[in-house]
């Protein structure tokens, strides 16, 4: 019986203990974690500076170019004498086609050419013996008549060399010429570096095999003749720029808009493309002691705007722009910052003008001297 008593006991002090537990969980207050915590924000005195808008695009560094060819498509390749990324020297030998068939024509047209001087030269020694044997006869003639006789084989002896010794003329005035056009032809054969610069790439052709016919076969950049391609941006995106840098890595050089020629602006046309801004990069020092083509070189352009001096601005994270969309006034603008006022956060409508990449300009709605808030 005293068990059961103490049983009891036990159970209703459980009992008693989990109501008092469960009442004072409900009633004591939230833990600091759960009450609501304001984003971090700074404080800055509203100032008056100058304003240098800034637009900043990216870009890519590209040397010229040039795709070079074999002027000749009736030969095989004989030999390549460059690879991928090897710098060259103006005049330098690329690459040449199989010469043969062209020295068997050059050196047959020189044979022919000298088989009809040696077939003149013992023809003329002919002829001057004939003439002068006919003129013997005219003096040793008995009589008139075969003085006569003998003058006229003379008259026709010299009518005769003169067609021939024009003949042989014509003959090799025409072999000369055709040895020097196949003379002529001996750079359709090779290609030779038209400048100093670096390999870019080289069709993937093999001794034997035949380049198409005037198709550039290397391309080859000239490293001390540098352009900037924008890879998103327009030319108009710039043309409100005062002062236009490109900077690479600590480094940075002025620029200026290169227009694209007729030729180029109708091949962007047939190719439905429209042509992005595109820079000198004359200003860039020794490119040429750079190690690889700088075709992958990124750059950021720095277009400078015209700004204005000594206005009222304060940081650009400060300023807040909120936009609306209604029937009546279609979209509308509202600018506005946050200002301190004896510790409280109030909102403030202000117009915003020009803006750099860290300060904005502040028309109206602001003085110098008060505090905003700053977001970080």
């Amino acid at each position: 019986m005293s068990a059961r008593i103490l049983l009891a006991s036990v159970t209703a002090a459980q009992l008693l203990f989990a109501s008092c537990s469960f009442g004072a969980i409900i009633n004591a207050p939230p833990p600091e974690l759960l009450r609501p915590v304001e984003a971090p924000a700074d404080l800055v005195a509203v100032t008056r500076g100058d304003i240098k808008p800034v637009k900043v695009a990216e870009g890519i560094v590209t040397p010229y170019s040039e795709g070079l060819s074999f002027r000749s498509s009736d030969a095989p390749l004989s030999a390549i004498y460059v690879a991928h990324g090897q710098r060259i020297a103006e005049g330098e030998l690329l690459a040449e086609l199989d010469k043969t068939s062209w020295l068997d024509r050059l050196s047959g047209a020189r044979e022919e050419l000298d088989h009809i001087i040696r077939v003149a030269a013992y023809e003329d020694l002919m002829a001057e013996i004939r003439i002068e044997l006919c003129r013997l006869d005219i003096e040793d003639a008995a009589d008139e008549r075969e003085k006569t006789l003998a003058e006229i084989s003379l008259s026709e002896l010299l009518a005769r060399d003169m067609n021939r010794r024009e003949t042989h003329e014509l003959d090799r005035d025409r072999l000369q010429t055709r040895i020097d056009a196949l003379e002529a032809q001996k750079d359709n054969y090779a290609i030779h570096a038209p400048f100093d610069g670096v390999v870019l790439h080289i069709e993937q052709l093999t001794e034997g095999d035949y380049p198409s016919g005037r198709t550039p076969f290397i391309f080859i950049a000239d490293l001390n003749r540098l352009t900037i391609r924008c890879i998103n941006e327009q030319t108009s995106f710039f043309t409100s720029a005062v002062e236009i840098i490109a900077v690479i890595g600590e480094e940075s050089w002025p620029v200026e808009i290169v227009a694209y020629t007729l030729e180029e602006q109708l091949a962007f046309f047939y190719e439905g493309v429209t042509p992005p801004a595109r820079f000198s990069f004359t200003g860039a020092g020794d490119a040429g002691s750079w190690n690889a083509p700088p075709t992958d070189k990124r750059v950021l352009l720095m277009a400078h705007e015209r700004g204005v001096e000594d206005v009222v601005i304060i940081p650009i994270n400060a300023a807040h722009i909120e936009s609306s969309n209604s029937e009546e006034d279609g979209v509308t603008r509202q600018d506005f910052a946050y200002v301190d006022r004896n510790g409280v956060r109030e909102r403030r409508d202000i117009k915003c003008g020009r803006r750099s990449d860290i300060w904005i300009e502040v028309i109206e709605g602001l003085s110098e001297g008060e505090i905003v808030y700053v977001d970080r």
